[in-house]
């Protein structure tokens, strides 16, 4: 620390350029410290704990903002359920933890067959759910189509054995008088109807 005057009185007492430098140095490491802290929070929020894509909380509320635009502005988009076929026979077969692998495979094949403005979740146990927007039914449903085949032909190798992973689809537009609870029991009733006609199991 130092003085200073000016005219022969003292006028401030400032810090030396050293200890200026060091205060700088460490609001920065504060800061940079408190961006961490946020983004474990938000990861915590809003994000899904076994997997890497959102959690149903933050999927219903993409879902209105959804509704909000196709209300404002006439914006088209189309919400997808996503329900893995024997689950319970691969949890009952290969173990736990072959289900939580299966689970995170078939997650990161959606995230990476999907433009970033759309939004992946898994909403449930076994159940992943898809927002695509600038779509319409009959492009929700060639989309399906693709993942599909994507998720059923894509090899899950689980130490020795290949996991046997299939997923049933539903589909609905979002209109601007729907609420997330009746868009997700359209697009649940279209994908059970998918289970009933190919019987797959739970």
């Amino acid at each position: 620390m130092r003085t200073v005057s000016c005219a022969g009185s003292p006028v401030a007492t400032v810090l030396d350029r050293q200890d200026l430098e060091d205060e700088l140095q460490a609001l920065r490491k504060e800061v940079a410290m408190l961006r961490l802290v946020n983004a474990e929070l938000e990861r915590v929020v809003v994000r899904d704990t076994l997997t890497p894509l959102y959690n149903r909380r933050y999927y219903i509320s993409a879902l209105n903002d959804r509704i909000h635009r196709s209300s404002r502005h006439g914006a088209e988009a189309v919400a997808i359920i996503i329900d893995v076929n024997h689950m319970k026979r691969i949890n009952d077969v290969h173990g736990h933890p072959a289900g939580d692998y299966a689970l995170m495979h078939v997650a990161k094949l959606l995230s990476q067959a999907i433009r970033s403005t759309d939004i992946a979740a898994r909403i449930g146990g076994d159940e992943f759910a898809l927002i695509l927007d600038g779509m319409n039914a009959d492009r929700g449903a060639a989309k399906i189509a693709s993942l599909e085949w994507l998720i059923q032909e894509t090899p899950c190798l689980f130490g020795d054995a290949e996991l046997p992973i299939s997923a049933s689809f539903g589909c609905t537009p979002i209109s601007a008088d729907d609420s997330d609870a009746t868009i997700i029991a359209r697009a649940d009733e279209a994908m059970y109807e998918q289970k009933r006609i190919r019987r797959f199991g739970s």
